[in-house]
């Protein structure tokens, strides 16, 4: 019996995480245009560079997107390319105070000069950051920041500067907050209140005013924390105040938790992309690996593959002329026997005779003749969650199936993956994981799926049957992209052909709810990260992903859109040759 209530809420976190993932894709494409920085990216409400974390003290930058809306959103994008933009981070580390809490101001400061210089000219990046800490400020009247003695401190120097260098944001609820120690604040640091405006294009000099102020407040704080200095004790002490990722220097090198990033020496080793920034697997006990032509009766697969037909014959596509199209760009000219008779090249001795009995007759030469020979293997791996129900999955099954028959007669070796969940919201691993006591951070908790509707060994024909079930969605359930794309990658790479071709087919992030709700914000996006890069940048596996009706560019660096919502067109069938022409090693 099917568990709708399971499967509603799965669907509602789906589509939650599917309008996070599209916010922080918008916001990370206004990051990197603001900043400069191509490789700036922003998930799981960190920010990355070059694929390391960059953490920030700003309180007012720690809002989750999923919280947020698309202007509050925008705006802290707006504020971190701001800060990328003018702001020289080994500069800034240089002269960082070593107390934890005066850090914490000397951080905050820094933000807000760098937001102070958003000029005149860029209007909507003004509001967006207005709109960013209004939202951040109705978050604080509602929550428990404003209970204790230093968050109210912090909110009050962050309303007093900001009002300095950027904006003043009429607010009652605020106003009443910070009035009464914003009275008893300007006396300590008005003198560096006051510099901050005059020094705000100069970040050393800035730098020297904010220390003195962060140092101020720092020894106004009667707790027995003013004076630690240790960065761990600070973060638990604070983390209401504090955005999840910073660490004091702000950069996670080590890349703790499931949303650190991978260190550069463990990515180059394979053996350890298992484990990549802490990704771990609570039970593998109830995985499995099944064939299309398993999944569902002999019978229904005969139907299904008629229907499929019919939906590749109304799509009007010429195979053999895709297959010459397809053989271009997968193959590569060899040698293959001579051309005789010719009029240039080299000179044939077997026909040196007629030359001097006829000396116009010009046809003594032979020629190499070259064909076009194909040495390359292409892998499909599949998204088989829920929400690729909803019309794209016929679209999907017929592209592929066309694709790999042009392949078969270019001369390409195909395989076709799929990966879903064996139950929804974990089933028998989640069952498994409450009986021993619910450990925290377990770890991936669904029951991974993996199906083979096509093999690198079986033809099209006889993999016609297997391949139908790509258009039966009762196996469509919850995604664990990351294990699926190791998985793809490690059968591609035993393959023998010298050129190798991985396409993903995807419609959004990973999503399997047990793991979602008991492991850190951004456990299966990260190894999924992971694994591509490490593809990309170790592998001379060729990596290529197809988004359909969403951006993948934040995951995977060659990615295409495409808009699968109504009839497969000519261009949809030139998505191979986006990914991949001009882009062969």
């Amino acid at each position: 019996m099917v568990n709708n209530s399971s499967n509603e809420s799965a669907t509602g976190i789906s589509n939650e995480l599917t309008r996070t993932r599209q916010l922080e894709r918008h916001g990370a494409a206004s990051l990197r245009a603001l900043s400069g920085v191509p490789d700036a990216e922003y998930r799981a409400s960190r920010l990355r560079v070059a694929h390391k974390a960059q953490g920030f003290a700003s309180p007012h930058l720690g809002v989750s997107f999923a919280e947020s809306s698309m202007q509050g959103s925008r705006g802290i994008a707006d504020s971190l390319g701001l800060r990328l933009r003018h702001s020289d981070r080994a500069l800034h580390q240089s002269l960082a105070p070593e107390d934890g809490i005066a850090r914490i101001f000397f951080d905050l400061f820094e933000q807000l000069r760098c937001e102070s210089l958003a000029d005149e000219s860029m209007r909507g990046i003004r509001k967006n950051l207005d709109a960013a800490f209004v939202q951040w400020c109705q978050t604080v009247h509602g929550g428990s920041m404003a209970d204790s003695a230093l968050g109210i401190l912090l909110y009050t120097v962050v309303h007093m500067v900001r009002a300095r260098l950027v904006s003043t944001i009429e607010d009652e609820t605020a106003e009443a907050l910070v009035e009464a120690t914003r009275a008893n604040l300007s006396p300590v640091i008005g003198h560096e209140l006051y510099a901050f405006k005059k020094d705000r294009f100069d970040q050393r000099a800035f730098a020297e005013q904010a220390l003195s102020m962060a140092n101020k407040l720092s020894a106004m704080i009667d707790d027995d924390a003013s004076n630690d200095t240790d960065v761990e004790s600070v973060k638990e002490r604070h983390s209401i105040i504090l955005p999840p990722d910073w660490d004091g220097d702000g950069v996670d090198e080590v890349g703790e938790g499931a949303a650190g990033s991978m260190p550069e020496a463990d990515i180059l080793d394979e053996s350890l992309l298992d484990t990549a920034g802490g990704y771990h697997v609570y039970t593998t006990e109830f995985d499995k690996e099944v064939t299309g032509e398993s999944l569902y009766r002999e019978a229904k697969r005969a139907e299904l593959r008629a229907d499929l037909d019919r939906h590749v014959l109304a799509q009007a596509v010429s195979v053999p002329r895709l297959a010459r199209e397809l053989q271009h760009l997968f193959s590569q000219p060899q040698d293959d026997g001579w051309l005789f008779g010719q009029e240039a090249g080299l000179v044939d001795a077997r026909r040196l005779a007629q030359l001097v009995s006829n000396p116009d007759y010009k046809q003594v030469f032979v020629q190499r003749r070259q064909q076009p020979k194909s040495q390359s293997a292409v892998t499909f791996l599949i998204d088989n969650s829920g929400s690729m129900k909803r019309q794209r999955f016929v679209a999907v099954a017929t592209l592929i199936d066309t694709f790999c028959r042009a392949l078969q007669l270019a001369g390409v070796t195909t395989e076709v993956l799929g990966f879903t969940t064996g139950d929804w919201n974990g089933g028998k691993a989640m069952e498994s994981w409450r009986k021993a006591g619910m450990p925290e951070e377990p770890g991936r908790l669904g029951e991974a799926m993996h199906v083979v509707y096509k093999d690198q060994h079986t033809a099209w024909r006889r993999a016609r049957l297997g391949m139908a079930s790509l258009l039966e969605t009762l196996h469509f359930r919850e995604g664990i992209d990351g294990e699926a794309l190791l998985w793809a990658y490690r059968r591609l790479r035993n393959q023998s052909e010298a050129q190798k071709f991985l396409v993903v087919i995807s419609d959004g992030a990973p999503m399997d709810a047990a793991t979602h709700h008991n492991n850190p914000d951004g456990f299966l996006d990260q190894h999924l990260r992971d694994v591509a890069h490490h593809i990309e940048q170790q592998t001379p596996v060729h990596l290529g992903a197809i988004g359909i009706d969403l951006d993948l560019s934040d995951t995977y660096h060659n990615s295409v859109g495409l808009d699968l919502n109504g009839t497969l067109g000519q261009a949809s069938y030139r998505v191979l040759h986006a990914l991949f022409a001009g882009r062969m090693r």
